[in-house]
């Protein structure tokens, strides 16, 4: 499923930690979908969303609009409380907030962890679920039961620091899902 990938290395991020076997191909019946770094989200990517989360799947969805304009953010924006029941709040930069100090998410699920970040967050208004990480007392991420399947959601992307090598996002990921055993 085509999309706008805002960072081409928060998908490669992803490939470099997935064991090959859960790296099926578009379109075929899955048990984990990622759509990294996401800015535009098309009908189309929606309904493959909904339907691979209502058949059991879990599905995370990691913003891409961090860095994004202002009219592409109220896009995206848009298109996630539409489209997905997700409220999100605009754009905040960490290093701002706390010049000093490198920021990391802090993630409480499925245990907790420290996952350094690139600067900048999308984080969450209201929302259905549980809050599983934060960034300086933001929350950033949530995952939701929705009949059988979960969707998640990251403001804060982890393929990037996937794909320059964070051991502890790796472990992360992995722990995560079951479905790697």
């Amino acid at each position: 499923m085509r999309h706008q990938c805002a960072f081409a290395e928060s998908a490669s991020g992803y490939r470099s930690a997935l064991p090959p076997r859960w790296q099926g191909e578009a379109g075929c019946p899955c048990s984990l979908l990622i759509v990294p770094a996401v800015l535009n989200i098309p009908p189309g990517l929606v309904k493959h969303i909904d339907a691979c989360v209502r058949r059991g799947a879990t599905v995370i969805i990691e913003s891409g609009a961090g860095f994004a304009g202002h009219g592409n953010f109220r896009q995206h924006r848009r298109a996630l409380r539409e489209l997905l029941q997700v409220d999100v709040h605009a754009p905040v930069d960490l290093w701002s907030r706390n010049p000093r100090r490198a920021p990391y998410i802090d993630y409480t699920w499925p245990h907790p962890a420290k996952i350094r970040d690139f600067s900048r967050v999308v984080p969450l208004g209201d929302h259905p679920g549980e809050i599983i990480a934060w960034a300086d007392g933001l929350p950033v991420a949530f995952k939701h039961r929705i009949e059988r399947g979960t969707l998640i959601y990251f403001g804060s992307p982890l393929g990037p620091a996937l794909w320059a090598g964070d051991a502890e996002a790796r472990r992360w990921l992995l722990a995560s899902f079951p479905l790697f055993d």
